[in-house]
């Protein structure tokens, strides 16, 4: 394993957002779009992403065994990227993403800040539900969101509305189209969705920055013209 990230429990309502009203919402009952861990693998190579939520209803029989919950991953791999991550959630400046996957009960997809995309591999293990990537593992960001299913969505996530409706979830005004967001715990994702800044998960907490490595070189510059003004 190359790393985990885990989410709190029972967060998976925004900031007071109300589900939808429809019969098919009230009958799955809770937790179906709670997010509660994200883990990365190497196998052959390559980086698995494993998403664990806490529970898996599945009532318009999708493939992987789930069928309301929408899964949204943005991976920071390079320095720039694009910062809007979805409507009305943005990244830290600087930290944009490079490419994203979504994970619905019916398959996976890989997309690019351009617009592109195709199908990836995904399966259900257990309690996990894994996406293979085409990417080498790396000291990546990564930002995680969760919604309620909707086909015809950009993003495969239910809108919002401040009035809600039987397929719309009840939320402010601007609010994004997720109800629980991958934070450390719920005091940080309360911060992103009062903000609009979701900031992202990285192995040991360290930001991976221009000015930080730029920093780095610097100093090692220093080092080496101390020494050899010494000699």
């Amino acid at each position: 394993m190359l790393f985990l990230f885990q989410d709190p429990l029972g967060d998976d309502h925004g900031l007071g957002y109300l589900y939808p009203q429809a019969a098919l919402y009230r009958e799955a009952g809770e937790g179906f779009a709670d997010l509660l861990a994200l883990a990365g693998e190497a196998r052959d190579g390559k980086l698995v992403l494993r998403v664990r939520l806490a529970r898996y209803p599945n009532p318009l029989g999708g493939p992987l065994g789930f069928s309301l919950a929408t899964v949204v991953l943005h991976l920071d791999t390079a320095f720039g990227g694009e910062e809007e991550l979805l409507p009305g959630l943005r990244t830290p400046k600087g930290e944009g993403w490079e490419v994203a996957y979504l994970l619905t009960g019916f398959g996976a997809e890989e997309r690019t800040p351009g617009g592109e995309k195709r199908a990836v591999p995904a399966r259900k293990a257990g309690e996990w539900v894994e996406v293979e990537t085409p990417l080498s593992p790396g000291p990546y960001g990564y930002y995680g969101a969760v919604g309620l299913f909707d086909p015809f969505a950009p993003w495969y996530l239910r809108p919002v509305s401040p009035q809600g409706g039987p397929w719309t979830l009840m939320a402010p005004p601007g609010s994004p189209p997720a109800v629980d967001l991958l934070a450390q715990d719920p005091k940080a994702q309360a911060e992103a969705y009062q903000s609009g800044v979701l900031r992202p998960m990285r192995k040991g907490g360290f930001p991976l920055r221009r000015e930080s490595l730029v920093a780095f070189a610097l100093g090692f510059l220093s080092l080496g013209l101390a020494f050899l003004l010494r000699r």
